[in-house]
């Protein structure tokens, strides 16, 4: 979008295709130095997500496997903007009733064979396929209507309903499959030998412990620059800091309390992915708005917030990997505003609200977190303090989400404002405020209508303005209560020169950016 993206601002648009993405610059990989070295990556997730290197089988994060061995029709830049990958271009319909993709004719899958069309088309097909369960089958079965071939390098995806989200999670986990190669070897030999147009290609794995890749020589959009990836699973905090410590991993992603210990090693780095999710706090009572409740009244949701001392939970119990943020908006997001700045930390004025909404002497309250959780109890104090007492239940990871995505919990639960930050406003917020979703915990009709009406929107001025308006929405109806921006920090072994991955992006990857001294 903007300049990065080409968008076109002009005229024609009930005529012809609105131009969302215009035709940047094939640049291909000239002048790269030929790939050296092995880095290994050591990462907190402890599983694939999917059966070996099948990308159709994926069901939840990480998209190592999606972003690796395979490329999709976008990619983005570091800045979370879209950019072209197969797809040399896209535009969007106006209505949002199609989208056409024009790709490129030099892009081959690592055992040479070009991408084709008719890859594209089967690719979504795969995807959206219900045996394979994929993690976004669901909504893209809803989202697509039909996928067309129009020649040999035009595609249009016809859709049902307008979705900034389609087209970052084609991003995030939409690989090109060969078609031709899928259907000779067949699902299960193509999961254990998978091969896409990625910057590097499947070496050998063992599933959910380890796998390894090799650099693609002259690939189209990047080459890698180093020669051997290895990617280990390694769920262990102390394990993976131990193992940058001793040489065995060059970079690993950061329990927070490490921060410090390796910012005091000279032979490690300090790298952060900023921005990568939102944390709020979410009023589990407004659902059953028939059920008294004192956090009906908006000025106890106001309370709780200038209860909160967010700068003393960031800096003390998150060790700076996090820092108070006002805006419901990650920073990438258009129309976010870094001015913004949440309730200002007052227990006196907390306790005014109080009083005036008829609790002088507070009231008792439950907060429902997971087991993993290390902040609730601070949360607790900070509400302790002017009178909101609350009692912290904590519950496993599964029992959890089954309550939180069935809408069973009451009181107080800390969660997500944003997760894997979008470029897009509706796109961003649907997760969380729109209806229907499972994280929605609770919304109202007029966020839901408007956040529907700004996924129409197609242009960069329509997505910021959009942004702003929605925003201001959620901040005004206090129905969630933001708490701050978390960043990921990761340690860099003495061996890394560099990384680029995307900011806001969970985990963070771009492994081909990855440069060794």
């Amino acid at each position: 979008m903007g300049k990065t993206m080409g968008m076109k601002h002009g005229g024609g648009r009930s005529a012809v295709l609105l131009a969302v993405m215009a035709v940047l610059l094939a640049v291909g990989s000239a002048a790269w130095a030929a790939p050296q070295g092995t880095v290994t990556f050591a990462t907190s997730w402890a599983t694939f997500n999917c059966k070996g290197g099948d990308p159709a089988t994926q069901n939840g994060a990480p998209p190592y496997v999606n972003q690796t061995c395979f490329d999709s029709l976008v990619s983005v830049t570091t800045n979370r903007s879209f950019v072209p990958a197969i797809a040399k271009s896209f535009k969007i319909a106006p209505g949002w009733k199609y989208i056409d993709f024009l790709l490129r004719d030099d892009v081959k899958f690592s055992n040479g064979d070009p991408v084709t069309a008719e890859d594209v088309k089967y690719s979504m097909a795969v995807y959206t396929d219900k045996k394979f369960k994929y993690v976004f089958g669901t909504m893209w079965r809803d989202t697509i209507k039909d996928v067309e071939i129009l020649n040999s390098r035009l595609v249009r995806i016809h859709l049902a309903q307008a979705d900034w989200g389609f087209i970052g999670r084609l991003w995030w986990g939409g690989g090109i499959m060969p078609k031709a190669y899928r259907e000779k070897v067949g699902d299960e030999e193509f999961a254990k030998h998978p091969i896409g147009a990625g910057p590097f290609k499947w070496v050998d794995y063992k599933q959910d412990q380890w796998t390894i890749y090799e650099a693609v020589p002259n690939h189209y959009r990047k080459t890698p620059n180093v020669k051997t990836l290895k990617l280990l699973y390694v769920p262990e905090n102390s394990t993976r800091l131990a193992m940058l410590k001793n040489g065995e991993a060059d970079i690993a992603p950061l329990l927070p309390a490490h921060i410090k210990e390796v910012q005091a090693d000279p032979k490690m780095k300090l790298f952060w992915v900023k921005g990568v999710s939102g944390a709020t706090m979410v009023y589990a009572d407004l659902v059953d708005p028939k059920t008294p409740s004192p956090f009906l009244d908006i000025r106890v949701r106001k309370a709780a917030g200038m209860a909160i001392d967010r700068a003393t939970i960031c800096k003390r119990i998150l060790f700076d990997a996090a820092e108070p943020w006002g805006d419901v908006l990650p920073p990438v997001t258009l129309g976010a505003d870094p001015k913004l700045k949440p309730e200002p930390y007052d227990p006196e004025k907390a306790k005014a609200l109080l009083r005036e909404a008829g609790y002088p002497n507070g009231f008792e309250t439950e907060m429902q977190v997971q087991t993993t959780d290390i902040i609730s109890e601070a949360l607790a104090s900070n509400l302790g303090d002017v009178g909101i007492k609350v009692k912290v239940n904590k519950y496993e990871a599964g029992a959890f989400y089954g309550n939180f995505f069935q809408r069973k919990f009451r009181g107080l639960i800390p969660y997500v404002g944003w997760y894997d930050a979008e470029f897009q406003a509706p796109a961003e917020m649907s997760d969380f405020y729109l209806k229907g979703t499972l994280h929605a915990y609770y919304t109202t009709d007029e966020i839901d209508a408007m956040l529907r009406k700004a996924m129409y929107a197609e242009t960069n001025a329509e997505l910021i303005d959009w942004g702003k308006k929605i925003s201001k929405l959620i901040r005004d109806s206090y129905i969630t209560t933001f708490l701050w921006m978390s960043h990921s920090p990761f340690g860099l072994g003495p061996r890394v020169k560099s990384w680029e991955p995307s900011h806001g992006c969970i985990p963070a990857i771009a492994f081909e950016t990855i440069e060794l001294k």
